[in-house]
């Protein structure tokens, strides 16, 4: 069943915060936001989707990145990241020797309660993972991670964690949780994280996962507004995957 189908399915099981909707939208300019997250520039180096009127942003990657994101380094070194816009899609390609971890925040829309979802594929090792962020702000974001070696994560970042030289992270589900929904080798994965009210959930290619015999679902009311994002993250190896489209949509 479709991502999209699932995704305001959940709208209807979960409650909306008061001041959500469209309303939500562009809260702060974008220069305030980027300064406040410390963004840099992606610079540069040599070298089927479905829509809805329920979708807030969509960026199919036809424009410059650096008109709508700005990029974050979590971990690792910028030189280790190689990017190309090519057939309207963001590909990457990572350098070794340091693990690397690249998060790319919207620098123009805020949210309250939103669905961010995209559409990657790997090309490398398998040894990695695609993140989509909702939430973001100077103080910390929600994350949910795929691997292409089919596992999931769904995490908090905290960077007051991280400016105290701590592990930023805390997991919701302990450790990566292996599941069938994701596709592995060259095949395409559509994947969403829905932040709505203090309801933190996941959707794998339409499908919600499971944890602990139950639909994962998370009760957490740490960040109520942000930015969204994505991000591509690896393991001290070569890693090449793309996001063709990324969005974000009203629950």
């Amino acid at each position: 069943m479709k991502v999209k189908f699932f995704a305001l399915l959940l709208a209807g099981t979960v409650l909306m915060s008061a001041c959500g909707g469209l309303s939500s939208l562009g809260i702060g300019s974008a220069g305030k936001t980027a300064e406040e997250l410390e963004l840099q520039e992606i610079k540069a180096v040599s070298t089927e989707a479905v829509l809805s009127d329920a979708t807030y942003f969509r960026d199919e990657f036809e424009k410059d990145i650096n008109e709508a994101w700005g990029m974050k380094v979590v971990s690792g070194l910028e030189k280790q990241l190689v990017w190309s816009q090519i057939n309207d899609n963001f590909r990457m390609q990572t350098l070794p020797p340091n693990d690397v971890n690249f998060v790319f925040l919207n620098k123009k829309h805020t949210y309250k309660d939103v669905i961010v979802q995209a559409e990657v594929e790997n090309a490398g090792q398998l040894d990695n993972a695609f993140s989509l962020i909702c939430r973001a702000t100077e103080a910390g974001w929600y994350e949910f991670r795929i691997s292409s070696n089919g596992y999931y994560e769904l995490l908090r970042y905290d960077q007051y964690k991280k400016n105290e030289g701590k592990n930023a992270y805390t997991s919701f589900i302990e450790k990566r949780i292996g599941s069938s929904l994701i596709k592995g080798g060259v095949d395409k994965n559509v994947f969403s994280l829905s932040c709505v009210g203090n309801q933190i959930t996941a959707f794998v290619n339409g499908e919600q996962p499971y944890w602990e015999k139950r639909p994962l679902a998370i009760t957490d009311d740490t960040y109520s507004e942000g930015t969204i994002g994505f991000g591509f993250l690896g393991y001290g190896k070569e890693l090449d995957a793309t996001f063709n489209w990324v969005e974000a949509v009203k629950p």
